[in-house]
């Protein structure tokens, strides 16, 4: 069965799910916003790529919540269970962001990306993007963030805040959200 990405329709989710004709007539609970949906009535989004060998080397334990790497200059930055404010570090003021990242991009805003880190029951850690307060760009993996999307991070993922290229690294087997239906 080929895992395919679909779309919340209450809290517009990405989520992770095999594509299976018989799902179509089932419930399905979004593990974000907890309501009951049909599988059908979930809008497909972009069919899952498939991992390469060289992602496996990053990979982090079951019980870590991750963290993001600055491409340009090999930063890394953790992140924690909750609410994730992440942002372009201020040269003159305390930081607004959680996750403070050092650059001199200005279009990075101070307060730019939102990341939700939830631990599911399996006690592997979920990471969710939205955006924050910008009115600059967010892409993930070359897709624009719009405005009111959450998107299930996966391990690997290229987050782009600006013109700053940040690199998701988390558990590889589980990092994007994937329902059992």
């Amino acid at each position: 069965m080929e895992i395919i990405r679909i779309k919340c329709p209450q809290c517009s989710a990405i989520l992770e799910a095999q594509d299976n004709p018989a799902n179509y007539e089932k419930n399905v609970t979004c593990p974000n916003c907890k309501t009951k949906n049909r599988f059908k009535d979930f809008k497909r989004v972009i069919p899952r790529e498939n991992l390469d060998d060289s992602t496996q080397i990053e990979r982090l334990e079951k019980g870590t919540p991750g963290h993001l790497l600055d491409i340009s200059s090999g930063r890394e930055y953790s992140l924690n269970e909750g609410r994730n404010l992440v942002g372009r570090k201020p040269i003159n003021s305390p930081p607004k962001a959680d996750i403070a990242i050092v650059t001199d991009d200005r279009f990075m805003s101070r307060e730019h990306l939102l990341l939700d880190v939830i631990k599911g029951r399996d006690g592997r850690y979920h990471v969710y993007a939205s955006n924050a307060k910008n009115q600059n760009e967010t892409l993930i993996n070359g897709a624009l963030l719009e405005s009111g999307d959450k998107v299930g991070l996966k391990h690997g993922d290229i987050l782009k805040l600006g013109e700053t290229s940040l690199k998701y690294i988390g558990f590889v087997l589980n990092d994007a959200t994937e329902l059992s239906v």
